[in-house]
This record gives structure tokens, C-alpha cells and sequence, in this order.
């Protein structure tokens, strides 16, 4: 096998949480993208990092000073998840009731909304390394949150 392939088999043993990345394009139309690559960076000031692949229909939205929500997903919404990592299915990314679209986009319904600005970009390869400011976060009581094992939801 090739180290590519090693490194995937590898990578597949780690649990993640799954997030929606959220956010709008110039023309204020609404986006959103499933990601597991999402990194607690700094206390001072509160961070975090995501990284997003370029050839993403929402990479070219995300540009410095920009704002997006990250979503973290409850248990129950593998089904939402599925849709923002499916290209075939970008039209019906906002088609749940539970987004509030009046400004920036979020999940009512998140196990976790933390609303971001894009302080840095940095490319490499693939995907572009985003590093957001955070402004503002609110959570859930209960903790239920969407888990990503082995190509599987857990």
C-alpha cells in the first residue's frame, strides 16, 4: 500500500466531531459545509482553526475578515450532515427548519453555535488552513454530540 493509503486507514481510527461550517458569499447567498477538522487554537484570544478543501463550493467565500458559524451536530443530525458533504445535494443545504438565516446562517437545533471572523488564511495543498476569531458562542445543556469513526457516524 502506499503512504497515502496508510496514512487514510490511519486517520480512520480517530473520532471526530462533526461540525457544519456556515457562512455567506458575496452576493449574501447562504452556504454551508460539513467539516471534521475543526481545532480549539487559544484561550487569548479565542480560536480556532478549520481547514477546508479548495475545491469546496465554499472555499472561495471564505476570505479574510469574513464571518461563519460553526455548528457542532447533535446525534440526530447525521442526515443534515450527509446533505453539506454531498455536492449533488448543495440545493437542499438550508431546506431544514431549523437554520436561522436572518443574518449570519446557524443551526437553532446545534449541539454548539460558535460564530467566527476569519483573522488568517494560509494554503496548503488541498485545502486552506482558515483561523477564525471567535465572537461569540452558545451550547446546549445537554451534551449529544455527532461523532465520525471509521466512515461511520457513532
Amino acid at each position: 500500500m502506499s503512504i497515502q493509503d496508510n496514512f487514510r486507514l490511519a486517520m480512520r481510527r480517530y473520532i471526530y466531531s462533526v461540525s457544519i461550517m456556515s457562512n455567506r458569499d458575496s452576493n449574501d447567498n447562504p452556504n454551508a459545509i460539513t467539516v471534521s477538522s475543526v481545532t480549539s487554537i487559544s484561550m487569548e484570544p479565542p480560536s480556532i482553526l478549520i481547514c477546508i478543501n479548495k475545491s469546496s463550493k465554499i472555499h472561495d467565500s471564505i476570505v479574510l475578515g469574513s464571518k461563519f458559524c460553526i455548528n457542532l451536530l447533535t446525534k440526530d443530525q447525521h442526515e443534515l450532515s450527509n446533505i453539506c458533504s454531498d455536492d449533488q445535494k448543495h440545493d437542499q443545504r438550508f431546506a431544514d427548519q431549523n437554520w436561522n438565516l436572518d443574518n449570519l446562517p446557524f443551526l437553532k437545533n446545534a449541539q454548539a453555535n460558535i460564530f467566527c471572523k476569519v483573522d488568517k488564511l494560509s494554503s496548503y495543498h488541498t485545502h486552506t488552513i482558515v483561523i477564525g476569531l471567535v465572537e461569540d458562542a452558545n451550547f446546549a445543556d445537554t451534551i449529544s454530540t455527532l461523532t465520525y469513526v471509521d466512515g461511520d457516524y457513532k
